[in-house]
């Protein structure tokens, strides 16, 4: 069966993490992903790496960049940019993660690439936007969950008595802001695509899509206690979904191992303490002040009693919202993670069987697999350049020339 986005042309210009995600997504949907990529960009193969001897393939490309084909073009000279252009006729998005302004000096911002084609869509992703007064600010993930407020948010919890004690945020293991901004940018991708096909002109658009901005709408719960607490006739509330509920938290085990305890309804509650045998606590989801800092410590005393394969099976038929945290590595082995194959091996010409991300997307016809290996850097610019009805001796000369 045809893919969702087969015969749409992406031209990703992207870097790193963010733009690559977005292309991914898009390439398992589908898409002719082209990357144009800078010959001389430093950062092109990041580690780590599978080796064997002395040959070397980046591991983190080799999920980014799947699905996708790769050219080499030096934006700098004129000649390049004139095969841009061409490349540009034929496609339906350019997506970008250069600084704002960057596409003007290149000569390939939306206006110029809208002129050749104009149904084009073009999509910038940036750390803070194409406005503003941090738009020519470098930044990463770090930076952008901390403007917005996501940084603030995980601390260890604040233990009754010891206020005053500083609590330091805590930098998250996964980057929320670059896949965050990576996903925005493909449902605004998508979006304008149905609505370009739709109108009559077939007129593409410009997107601007802003990481800060991104992470900052992941947080309707923070956002909706910051809102109401001027409007709520002085009732004091606290979002319960921050750590500073017992029955929204983490605990040791008794083998130094830890549970994730995700109760909200009273319901899963009770059937918490079921499971821990406390009838005593079934009362005591909410309680406040010294009550709920000795409910913190019941539940952590009933929990360090058994380790967490033994918990799970005492709650494996309840519903309590108890679930073990566990390592990348003990998810990749978990019967859920399995089943619903997000682990995949695809066979590699050098290195045998290698593992893959599956996509999350599943369709009952389209089924969404890896069907190409991560390009090497170039490696389709022949291809490419002789689908645009260049011969060998145009290559030759282009790469004696440095634009390819």
């Amino acid at each position: 069966m045809p893919l969702p986005l087969e015969g749409k042309v992406i031209l990703d210009l992207t870097r790193m993490l963010p733009g690559p995600y977005c292309s991914m997504i898009l390439a398992d949907l589908g898409a002719e992903v082209i990357r144009v990529e800078d010959p001389k960009y430093p950062y092109a193969n990041p580690p780590p790496f599978f080796q064997k001897g002395r040959y070397r393939e980046s591991a983190f490309n080799s999920i980014l960049m799947r699905n996708k084909k790769s050219i080499t073009l030096n934006l700098k000279k004129e000649k390049a940019r004139e095969i841009f252009y061409e490349l540009v006729k034929k496609a339906d998005v350019v997506l970008d993660t250069f600084r704002p302004k960057v596409t003007n000096k290149l000569k390939i911002d939306y206006d110029t690439l809208s002129s050749i084609n104009p149904s084009i869509i073009c999509c910038s992703l940036t750390g803070y936007g194409q406005n503003g007064p941090y738009e020519q600010i470098a930044g990463h993930d770090l930076n952008y969950i901390g403007i917005c407020g996501i940084l603030n948010l995980n601390r260890d919890r604040l233990i009754l008595g010891q206020e005053d004690q500083e609590r330091a945020p805590i930098v998250p293991g996964i980057q929320a802001a670059d896949i965050g901004g990576g996903l925005v940018s493909t449902i605004s991708i998508l979006g304008a695509i149905i609505e370009r096909d739709n109108n009559p002109e077939k007129k593409g658009q410009y997107i601007d899509i802003s990481m800060t901005d991104s992470v900052f709408s992941f947080m309707p719960m923070a956002a909706a206690y910051h809102f109401s607490k001027d409007l709520n006739d002085g009732i004091k509330t606290q979002n319960p979904l921050h750590g500073n509920f017992p029955s929204y938290s983490v605990y040791k085990t008794k083998d130094n191992k830890f549970v994730s305890v995700g109760v909200i309804e009273v319901k899963f509650w009770r059937d918490l303490c079921d499971g821990l045998g406390r009838e005593d606590l079934k009362l005591k989801q909410t309680a406040q002040g010294e009550e709920k800092e000795w409910v913190f410590q019941e539940l952590q005393k009933e929990f360090l009693k058994k380790t967490q394969k033994e918990w799970m099976e005492i709650f494996k038929d309840l519903d309590a919202c108890v679930m073990p945290i566990k390592s990348f590595a003990e998810a990749c082995e978990d019967p859920q993670i399995k089943a619903r194959k997000m682990v995949v091996g695809i066979e590699h010409p050098k290195f045998g069987k290698i593992q893959n991300v599956g996509s999350p997307i599943k369709y009952s016809r389209t089924s969404l697999t890896i069907r190409n290996l991560a390009p090497k850097v170039g490696q389709n610019t022949k291809e490419i350049l002789k689908s645009l009805n260049y011969n060998d001796e145009d290559i030759s000369n282009f790469k004696r020339k440095g634009i390819i």
